[in-house]
């Protein structure tokens, strides 16, 4: 349990990072592919709801990999989405785009949501204008 505190505390400082920026969700910049972003984001959502954490941890920005490892980003996903059940589908994702507003920093954000046989879980992901996943939330 305290492993998977451990995880959660880690994501929050990475979501922390990203507060300069909230608040300023928008449409997405003409510097992002919409169904590119949804694709990323929705094969990270499915990779990590079917076992194959390794693979979507392998997508992550090294910024991201350099602030947690691949142990704590399985014990938090598997933390979360055991209790849901089977997984079922992606059942929706949402895109957005963001705006640091201290240095002009334009991100995409993707919501997804993803179906389970007893419940749901929310995947927030977020990538640079490199299409590197610079963000990864779960809940």
């Amino acid at each position: 349990m305290k492993k998977g505190k451990r995880i959660i505390c880690i994501m929050v400082a990475a979501i922390m990072l990203m507060l300069p920026a909230a608040g300023c969700a928008s449409r997405l910049s003409a510097n992002f592919d919409e169904r590119e972003v949804q694709e990323k984001a929705e094969e990270i959502a499915e990779l990590s709801c079917t076992g194959k954490i390794g693979e979507a941890y392998g997508m992550l920005s090294e910024m991201m990999k350099a602030q947690i490892t691949e142990d704590q980003i399985r014990a938090g996903i598997e933390g979360t989405i055991e209790p849901l059940g089977d997984f079922e589908k992606i059942s929706g994702t949402n895109i957005s785009g963001q705006k640091d507003k201290d240095t002009g920093t334009e991100y995409a954000l993707a919501i997804v949501m993803a179906q389970f046989s007893d419940g749901r879980a929310q995947f927030t992901i977020s990538f640079d204008t490199e299409m590197n996943c610079i963000g990864f939330y779960i809940k």
